[in-house]
């Protein structure tokens, strides 16, 4: 259970692709400046999110990115998953390969409860309810004026 950096990041870039992008695709270099993150990092992001179908980057002059589909229907399992891989897995916590006791492991079995429980939270939320929190809280992504 966990969430890397490149997760939030791209959260965050599909919170403003979602809200600066209505009328055009936003470029991931004002992306990258908002988010004071490298442009070939971000990039990279953003094409985990292409692949997985939650962003269409468009090319040429008036190029960049723009949401797959509507913000209510991606969750933030989906953009965790486009990033990061899946969220459940079922692997021994002490790293071995070939553990004996794997097919009977009290511990291994709690580890997945809790994944489970992790990802049904994450699928719960979506990014339509990241966005809206997040201009009651006046973020600023969503109110800075563009320069």
């Amino acid at each position: 259970m966990h969430i890397s950096k490149s997760a939030g990041y791209a959260v965050h870039g599909l919170v403003y692709v979602a809200t600066k992008g209505q009328d055009k695709p936003v470029q991931i270099s004002e992306i990258a400046e908002f988010q004071d993150v490298s442009r070939t990092y971000l990039a990279k992001i953003f094409q985990q999110l292409s692949v997985a179908s939650l962003i269409i980057g468009q090319r040429g002059i008036a190029g960049g990115y723009y949401l797959a589909r509507d913000p209510s229907e991606i969750t933030m399992l989906d953009i965790v998953e486009a990033v990061d891989g899946p969220v459940i897995k079922r692997h021994c916590c002490l790293g071995l390969i070939d553990c004996k006791l794997k097919p009977n492991c009290a511990v291994l079995d709690a580890f997945m409860d809790a994944n489970e429980q992790f990802a049904a939270s994450l699928r719960k939320v979506t990014l339509a309810e990241v966005i809206e929190k997040h201009k009651r809280l006046k973020a600023p992504y969503i109110y800075k004026s563009r320069r």
